[in-house]
């Protein structure tokens, strides 16, 4: 019996001596970081690789960017969540990664039990927009409206069963009104169709849409963040209006399960160095979204309050993706 509990104590401090090791050494090679969409070049990239290329100088290695598409961003996530827990797998997150547990049962992994949680990347702020013709000048108007003509109004969102399409069932439903929805495959034709007046109303990213509303070409309504944006102060949120109401852009970083302590300690050292430089954040003003620091343990605090957020609106409406 002593025997073997010698044994086990030399094999737990075998563990501890190599990651310890690993955590002096790391990194000694390049970092390949997953985008679960595909092709290059979508909104994602355009905030993902200014940030990459920054944490790889302050790493003391590049930061390989990977497309890896698929199945709603499911592909790339598994294939991150089954790769080597050293470190040098990485994956991008968006608010898929809370949805696809409730909503997709062909899910081949648990993100709170094979992804570690590094840290937020960025975050961007969420517009309830609607059409100018319609002469609607708040959310209450709004609701009234659709109250008073059940099924007139269309709502249009940005991949189906996202956040914007979520946040606009999850409107439906707080709000009681009957809308339709109508998905999309990119914001600009959804903008297109508001102006064009073939659309009432959707969830967008206000870097979409600040162009527009200053020239009246769309009506923002209502921020669907818990406090108010700086760009447009004098919209109200959604929270106030239907407490709990929050619709979330963000993008953090996670990597295997069973990725050493102190890797993703310094990983998360890095990525806030990266953020704080000057050159992050000037590149995502421009792109509309604002760097997001957090420890670990926050983002994994995020990330369990998003999946259930989530899986409650997804059961509400019985929603089921099956898109592989």
């Amino acid at each position: 019996m002593q025997i073997r509990l010698w044994a086990m104590g030399m094999a737990l401090v075998s563990v501890l001596l190599s990651q310890l090791v690993m955590a002096q050494t790391y990194p000694f090679k390049p970092i390949r970081l997953v985008i679960p969409y595909s092709p290059p070049g979508g909104p994602i990239d355009l905030t993902v690789r200014p940030f990459a290329e920054k944490l790889g100088e302050v790493i003391g290695q590049p930061i390989i960017i990977e497309n890896i598409g698929g199945g709603g961003s499911m592909i790339g996530s598994d294939h991150v969540a089954k790769s080597a827990p050293d470190g040098y797998n990485l994956l991008i997150t968006t608010a898929a990664i809370a949805i696809m547990p409730s909503s997709n049962p062909r899910m081949p992994f648990d993100p709170l039990k094979d992804l570690a949680p590094v840290g937020t990347v960025s975050a961007s702020t969420i517009v309830l927009a609607t059409d100018p013709k319609l002469g609607l000048r708040s959310v209450q108007e709004l609701v009234s409206y659709a109250k008073a003509n059940p099924g007139k109004l269309t709502f249009g969102s940005v991949g189906l069963g996202g956040s914007l399409h979520l946040g606009g069932e999850m409107f439906k439903l707080m709000a009681g009104i009957d809308m339709v929805h109508v998905p999309y495959k990119g914001a600009a034709q959804a903008l297109t169709d508001i102006m064009g007046n073939h659309l009432s109303m959707l969830f967008v990213s206000m870097a979409s849409i600040l162009p527009l509303a200053s020239s009246g070409k769309i009506r923002p309504l209502a921020v669907a963040s818990l406090k108010r944006a700086t760009a447009l102060p004098d919209l109200p949120t959604m929270d106030s209006i239907y407490a709990g109401f929050e619709v979330t852009a963000s993008n953090g970083i996670v990597a295997p399960a069973r990725t050493p302590a102190a890797v993703i300690a310094r990983l998360n050292q890095a990525m806030a160095r990266a953020l704080a430089s000057p050159e992050v954040r000037e590149r995502f003003a421009k792109s509309g979204v604002e760097p997001v620091i957090s420890t670990p343990e926050e983002f994994g605090a995020a990330l369990r309050a998003e999946i259930a957020r989530w899986g409650k609106v997804v059961k509400a409406i019985n929603f089921v993706q099956t898109d592989q």
